[in-house]
């Protein structure tokens, strides 16, 4: 595997040579045919947008360009040209960015997709195509608002995904009976969903609010998006009397890792993209310890090469996963990019991951949301599983948060908690966004 991801990495840096000006630059005095992939210098989100037009291979991929053609919403979701992708990032982590994927690109993830869903290499493929047998619906839940690399994926070539199931899309961004009453209508065997969107759905089915039925062979729930706790898993089991399997990847690079059947963890699809957990100092830290960021390289992406992007995710990597040449994901511990900047009446800046010292991932806790309310306020809202009295929980986050906005000489930022029953979802993405720095 390692052999074959090595051959692959290092076609797509001799491409880029022979294409991009940035990299010729970037890659200067650099052998690629012996150097190791440490050797080349990382690629961050400021670089990719400052030299944009010199990263992309083709002289007809221009930006300001591409942003004009993404202003006509006919555009979004087809192919330009017949060869290329173009969407869009959320924005969640800095300004949003514009993207493309190639055919080729768009082709390997859809197939890794539909061909890996069992727990080994060897149980992986998919039955055989049977033109009279019943295809499986599946519902996907987008971000319709922008032209958001969830959408456009899913609308991409549909005729391939059409030959194995009936698809379709529902607006992430709808009110809730509106959405509630789609997927009755739809009743989906397959279900693709926001991790956070799914909570609220199981709270509905168990309620009586939703009637939802997974029991059909080959029926399964896939999240992704955003992060799957342990305890919204316990609750789609509970609901649907189903595990949900959990994504990950990012606009840029998609096809980063994924969960099958039968398999605890997320495992890293290690032929599609190169997956490197490192410190600060950008070199690899051991296995079982959170890294302060990662950098991706997506394999076969030639129309936007991204070679050791910078992605800023806090992750614990695991061993080689039993029935797979891949290591498999213990944790995604979140974004070290989330920071809150107070002013008290000095300037201070901190890590949102650490505001809630270990109660993140309390199993009473079924989810958090962090956010600023003004520059020298915040406020932590929290869901608890069913039966828990939150008073407790509550008096502990106050304390917990108290205590580290003090040891950062954060003494007049005031603090507090508040129980909901859910958390609502951002209008723009259809998420639930857990870090919500001050927007003035």
């Amino acid at each position: 595997m390692l052999a074959l991801q090595e051959q692959r990495w290092r076609a797509l840096t001799r491409y880029a040579l022979s294409t991009s000006p940035f990299y010729r630059r970037h890659l200067a005095g650099i052998d690629v045919d012996r150097c190791s992939l440490e050797d080349i210098p990382p690629l961050t989100k400021a670089m990719l947008v400052e030299n944009w037009d010199e990263i992309v291979s083709d002289p007809r991929l221009q930006r300001r360009k591409l942003e004009a053609y993404l202003d006509d919403k006919r555009n979004w979701g087809k192919l330009l040209h017949g060869r290329w992708m173009v969407c869009k990032t959320s924005g969640s982590s800095g300004p949003a960015v514009t993207l493309v994927h190639d055919l080729e690109s768009l082709d390997w993830m859809h197939a890794v997709h539909s061909a890996r869903n069992g727990p080994s290499a060897a149980q992986s493929h998919p039955r055989g195509w049977n033109p009279f047998r019943r295809r499986l619906r599946l519902v996907a839940f987008v971000r319709e608002g922008s032209p958001s690399a969830s959408a456009s994926l899913f609308r991409t070539r549909p005729w391939v995904g059409a030959l194995f199931t009936q698809n379709y899309c529902i607006n992430a961004g709808l009110p809730w009976g509106q959405i509630r009453q789609r997927l009755e209508q739809l009743q989906p065997d397959v279900l693709i969903v926001y991790a956070s969107m799914l909570e609220r759905l199981a709270h509905a089915q168990l309620a009586g609010e939703l009637h939802l039925d997974f029991s059909r062979p080959g029926a399964a729930i896939s999240t992704g998006g955003d992060m799957l706790t342990p305890n919204t898993q316990k609750l789609c089991r509970r609901a649907f009397g189903h595990e949900p399997l959990n994504g990950y990847g990012a606009a840029e690079c998609p096809a980063i890792a994924r969960q099958w059947k039968g398999v605890d963890h997320l495992t890293l699809l290690e032929d599609l993209t190169v997956f490197e957990n490192v410190g600060k100092d950008e070199h690899a830290v051991p296995e079982g310890e959170a890294s302060d960021h990662v950098l991706v390289t997506p394999l076969f992406n030639r129309a936007m090469p991204l070679l050791r992007y910078r992605l800023n995710d806090r992750v614990r990597l695991g061993p080689v996963q039993p029935g797979w040449p891949f290591r498999r994901i213990d944790s995604i511990v979140g974004r070290t990019a989330i920071t809150y900047e107070f002013q008290v009446p000095e300037r201070r800046i901190l890590i949102g991951l650490d505001l809630l010292k270990g109660l993140d991932g309390d199993p009473r806790i079924t989810d958090t949301q962090v956010r600023q309310t003004g520059q020298a306020s915040i406020e932590c809202l929290f869901c608890v599983a069913d039966g828990i009295d939150g008073t407790q929980i509550a008096a502990e986050l106050t304390a917990n948060m108290r205590s580290y906005l003090d040891e950062r000489d954060c003494q007049k930022v005031s603090c507090a908690t508040r129980q909901v029953p859910f958390l609502e979802p951002d209008p723009a993405t259809g998420k639930v966004e857990r870090w919500l720095p001050f927007k003035a």
